[in-house]
């Protein structure tokens, strides 16, 4: 029964579908008329045009005619409208950025010019791209561009009727950007897609830029790792005059430092301040203190295999893996520690007091007994002092500052 219930669903749906694209006769009519006008325009438009034939106009600065008798047609103007660019992943050891990089290309071709009065009022029509001349636009600094496109769906144009020409296309770039990873986990980028009309001389042309609204908030630009917080354009400059303006579209994207907090900071501060604990809780146990150590940089050197697979390989450390301190010398000196690497570092060095200390003691007991036991009253107020504040709490607590210290820096 239920298998009869959907046939029946199914058909009915079929049947408005096909009852809602029924036309009148007096429809039929209009639409049969527009067609017809429309391969008028058709044949007229395409009949002597070649889109193998460059609509870009070449002799504005040309020797060979006149510049003071001939009147120039005004340049070519290609304005590129961003609908798009939302971030796919950020792969930071080949400093590589994956764009979802949506654009409008706009230009005036005039020989695709009509007056619609006289095709039945049609103003624009849609063709397909390879039957026009397109300008060739080229995404610079580019390892990879995609184009959603297939043989069977060819992309398609617009014309207008005073010649402007323009089509949408949706692409997958994944662009080369330098990444200043030192404030890791906590840094910020800003990266985009760089368009220029590479082809054609800088004189010949003019290039714009713009966006629209874009259809996602700000909040859906990124990816769980990232967070888009700014897209705008802009426009550089290029020291070589025969490369004219590139139009770039930026992202200014941070990263979300959650996973790397709890997974990788934390663990490694409670780790080191354990560490530090077990070292001085029981300082005449030698083999204990040497475990304790070994454990200990068996673990953070784990860490670290973990970020050098993350992490570009630049001179300048990641802040996961580094923070600085500045002393403003007279050479302006500066210097840089490593977090993961000074926790250990921090670890190790109590591993050396820790077994050092032990040693200390005996010879300062020793020394003790070979001096007697008449003191002063004052020395006997020092040495119950000595007894109650016991070296290596006093050491223990010094380190967990440092520990702590090296932790809180991240922050700042």
């Amino acid at each position: 029964m239920s298998k009869f219930y959907l046939l029946v669903l199914i058909w009915n749906s079929m049947s408005n579908l096909v009852t809602s694209q029924d036309m009148t006769k007096a429809e039929m009519a209009t639409y049969n008329k527009f067609l017809s006008d429309q391969k008028r325009l058709w044949d007229d438009l395409f009949k002597n045009y070649d889109a193998t034939v460059s609509a870009i106009y070449t002799l504005h600065k040309s020797q060979w005619i006149n510049q003071n008798t001939t009147i120039h047609p005004p340049i070519t103007e290609l304005t590129l409208t961003m609908g798009m660019l939302k971030l796919v992943d950020v792969v930071e050891v080949e400093e590589k950025i994956v764009f979802l990089f949506d654009y409008i290309a706009q230009w005036t071709d005039h020989r695709l010019k009509w007056n619609p009065l006289e095709y039945g009022g049609i103003s624009h029509m849609y063709v397909p791209q390879k039957q026009i001349w397109l300008p060739e636009i080229t995404i610079a600094d580019a390892h990879e561009v995609k184009f959603f496109e297939s043989d069977d769906a060819p992309r398609t144009a617009w014309v207008h009727y005073n010649g402007s020409v323009g089509f949408y296309t949706a692409t997958v770039s994944s662009v080369i950007c330098q990444l200043d990873v030192f404030k890791f986990p906590l840094d910020e980028h800003e990266c985009g897609v760089s368009v220029l009309f590479h082809t054609y001389f800088p004189n010949e042309y003019v290039i714009k830029s713009g966006m629209e609204q874009i259809g996602k908030p700000m909040s859906e630009l990124g990816n769980g790792e990232w967070k888009v917080t700014y897209v705008g354009v802009s426009e550089l400059k290029s020291n070589d005059p025969n490369l004219g303006s590139v139009q770039r579209f930026v992202a200014r994207f941070q990263r979300n430092p959650g996973f790397y907090v709890a997974l990788v900071m934390i663990p490694a501060f409670f780790i080191n301040l354990l560490s530090i604990i077990a070292l001085f809780l029981n300082i005449e146990d030698i083999g204990e203190k040497i475990t304790v150590g070994l454990t200990n940089i068996m673990a953070m050197t784990f860490i670290l295999v973990i970020l050098a697979a993350e992490m570009p390989k630049t001179a300048k450390l990641p802040l996961l893996g580094t923070y600085s301190i500045f002393w403003k010398l007279k050479n302006n000196f500066e210097i840089s520690a490593i977090y993961v690497i000074v926790g250990l570092v921090i670890v190790m060095t109590s591993i050396v007091v820790a077994l050092i200390l032990p040693g200390i003691r005996k010879y300062q007991e020793k020394k003790r007994k070979s001096e007697g036991e008449g003191k002063t009253g004052k020395e006997t107020r020092i040495q119950k002092l000595y007894n109650w504040l016991r070296i290596e709490y006093i050491l223990m607590f010094i380190f967990q500052v440092a520990n702590l210290v090296n932790f809180i820096i991240l922050f700042l």
